[in-house]
């Protein structure tokens, strides 16, 4: 779902309140706030007040998205601000892109961090959405040389859920905890019939009021159609890359080029017939340039993303890839921030590999870089370890995030409609 801010009331004018906020003062709608009065701390997206608070809980949740850097401007490069200026005149070049990601002074780099979180306030403002993911399948036909669900790894303890409890999970989250957003997450697996596929949304739609993500991968065009008359809204599929020499070297037993070619098809196909299409790439593999960033930018923006989803590269125990370098936090958030420059209304996630690597502030330098998106794996923990695409993957939920992000009721439906455009 999405999250709220605590703001403090310090006028009241019928079912309007004017709030004040760090960053000043703001009008919303407390119609449904019946006994709100001066004085009192509550939630608020950018229009609406949602509930009260008191003010120990206020400032907990302010700290959650405090920015601390103090931008030194004497030692930041000339030449940033003019970047930063193309950006917001939506005029930023390949050469612009690949000189932000290219960035290794501490200073420079704070500065990106910081107009990214400028430029994320200014269009979204406080909008962050709040993912369930339910990893229902560890099966994978794919022999992707990364990942450690690639169908060779002999060492994987498969799983597929019964349908059953993946409605039960479901409906627990969405009716009980108050999530409206759902990722259902499998590997390629062909062990789920199209039939299974379609009645798993079918049953989910009817028992839950929710945004469903589908993220099982290159499944043919007439399925994700059916998919999507069964109740699902959006997909989330990474390219990995955008350049296909690259994307050889991930897959050397496949087709590379057919494949390559045809996922970038799948994507387009799928935004045209009304997905909310998520898609990125994989940060940090062998090989992989700046300008090869750089053009994955430009990717996700020709193809339309409204949500990005990439994430650093972490090497897996018994594939090809095992010793291999991970990818790097720095880069990562420079991803984030420049991602958000490029596309400045898209939807970009801290990714739990990103978390993965940085357990203590991966989080908070991506939501004060730039990303405005959080997943939070709602997969039973007899399944968990298994959907082991790397080891030591992160899995943290925050009773917090949940309390000021999480609503049951209406409003959290209003809050996706004014926000995302959607309405389910």
């Amino acid at each position: 779902m999405c999250l709220t801010i605590p703001a403090k009331i310090i006028s009241i004018n019928n079912q309007e309140a004017r709030v004040q906020i760090k960053k000043g003062t703001r009008d919303v709608y407390i119609g449904t706030l019946t006994d709100a009065k001066i004085g009192d701390w509550i939630l608020i997206t950018s229009a609406a007040g949602i509930k009260k608070i008191d003010e120990k809980e206020a400032k907990e949740i302010a700290q959650l998205l405090e920015d601390a850097r103090n931008i030194n401007q004497e030692k930041i490069n000339p030449t940033l601000n003019e970047i930063f200026s193309r950006a917001w005149n939506g005029a930023l070049k390949k050469d612009d892109l690949i000189c932000l990601l290219k960035l290794k002074n501490k200073e420079d780099i704070e500065a990106l961090l910081s107009e990214a979180n400028t430029m994320r306030y200014h269009f979204l403002r406080d909008f962050i959405c709040l993912h369930g993911i339910i990893e229902f399948s560890n099966y994978c036909a794919n022999n992707c040389v990364y990942c450690g669900l690639r169908r060779d790894n002999q060492a994987v303890r498969r799983y597929r859920m019964p349908i059953d409890e993946i409605i039960e999970i479901a409906d627990e989250a969405v009716n009980k905890i108050g999530y409206k957003m759902l990722v259902l997450q499998s590997g390629f697996d062909l062990g789920y019939s199209d039939g299974y596929l379609i009645e798993m949304i079918n049953r989910i739609s009817e028992k839950c009021r929710a945004f469903l993500f589908l993220s099982i991968g290159e499944r043919s065009l007439g399925l994700y159609k059916k998919l999507k008359n069964a109740g699902a809204r959006g997909v989330l599929f990474r390219f990995e890359t955008s350049n296909p020499k690259l994307y050889e070297t991930l897959h050397p037993q496949e087709s590379a080029k057919g494949n390559f070619q045809n996922r970038f098809f799948l994507l387009r196909e799928l935004k045209k017939i009304g997905y909310y299409v998520s898609s990125g790439p994989l940060i940090g593999i062998r090989g992989q340039t700046e300008e090869d960033l750089a053009d994955d930018i430009l990717k996700m923006k020709e193809l339309g993303a409204q949500m990005i989803s990439m994430g650093p590269f972490i090497p897996c125990d018994n594939t090809p890839f095992a010793n291999e370098k991970s990818g790097d936090v720095e880069m990562s958030l420079k991803m984030i921030a420049v991602s958000r420059l490029a596309l400045p209304r898209a939807r970009i996630p801290v990714t739990t590999a990103l978390e993965t690597l940085d357990l203590q502030s991966a989080r908070g330098q991506g939501l004060t870089g730039g990303a405005n998106a959080l997943m939070f794996n709602l997969t039973p923990a007899k399944y968990r370890k298994n959907y082991k695409i790397y080891p030591n993957k992160f899995y943290g939920r925050e009773i917090n995030w949940e309390k000021m992000a999480l609503y049951p009721g209406e409003e959290g439906y209003e809050m996706l409609k004014k926000e995302l455009g959607v309405e389910i």
